[in-house]
């Protein structure tokens, strides 16, 4: 299940610009096609007013978890993501986590919906048909499980849109 939250909270946008710095360097590859992805943070890293916000939300879908790193993406014009999960698959495997998007900052439209395709492994196997999508707005919270694939389309503004993804694990 995916969970839609509109939150308040203020403007991280210079916040996660300190923290990664001059982030036209690479950065991390992942699923990222362009742009850019930060390190794994660890939860202290991040500004306490937010992670309390993700921490309640979270903790309300499953209070035994906690969060164990996050990332700040940057995709500017033409930045997509490849379909990919956030389940942690070194072993020893943990169980199914939640993770979840917070967009910090989305100035214009067209700036890459995030595709929901499903959990077609091991939490609850769900396949969207068709799949599930969501455009990316300013203070929009998506929280899902961390075996629910998904991919983000590409950014069609000139604008870029930061994001920050995280895992909350057992």
């Amino acid at each position: 299940m995916i969970e839609d939250h509109t939150v308040e909270l203020p403007d991280y946008t210079d916040t996660m610009s300190r923290i990664v710095g001059d982030y036209t360097q690479i950065g991390r590859r992942k699923s990222n096609v362009g742009g850019y992805q930060s390190a794994l943070l660890e939860p202290e890293d991040m500004p306490n007013s937010l992670k309390k916000c993700i921490d309640h939300y979270v903790h309300v879908i499953d209070n035994t978890v906690n969060m164990v790193h996050w990332w700040i993406n940057v995709n500017g014009n033409g930045h997509s993501n490849t379909t990919h999960d956030h389940y942690d698959r070194t072993p020893p495997a943990e169980p199914i986590g939640v993770s979840g998007i917070f967009y910090v900052s989305v100035p214009e439209d067209n700036m890459g919906d995030v595709v929901f395709q499903g959990t077609v492994m091991r939490s609850n196997p769900t396949l969207y048909d068709p799949p599930k999508k969501f455009s990316p707005k300013t203070n929009r919270l998506l929280l899902f499980p961390s075996d629910c694939f998904h991919s983000v389309e590409p950014n069609e503004s000139s604008k870029e849109r930061i994001s920050i993804a995280f895992n909350h694990t057992r």
